[in-house]
């Protein structure tokens, strides 16, 4: 079975970037210390776009995904950056 990648691109509200890096960071190190089924969680900001950030998580499968989204922990990292993403752009992939 393949593994399950999710590339999310991010427009971020230019006075809440250096928070949301900060919030975004600590959710990508709960996530791979806390499920097991968090292979990889990086955090890139772009150098070609302002307050943009790409998030690439890679999944074991598609339960680690559901079980991520479906975590204590994503519920109060969504709560906490609340209004401060201005765009979003998901893509699951295969790897």
């Amino acid at each position: 079975m393949a593994n399950v990648a999710l590339i999310v691109h991010l427009d971020i509200n230019a006075q809440a970037l250096s928070e949301f890096l900060e919030l975004a960071r600590a959710h990508g190190t709960n996530s791979q210390r806390i499920e097991a089924g968090c292979l990889r969680f990086d955090v890139l900001v772009s150098t070609e776009r302002d307050n943009h950030v790409v998030l690439v998580e890679v999944y074991e499968d598609d339960a680690a995904l559901e079980s991520h989204w479906n975590s204590k922990h994503m519920a109060r990292y969504l709560e906490q950056v609340d209004g401060m993403i201005e765009n979003r752009e998901r893509y699951r992939c295969e790897c």
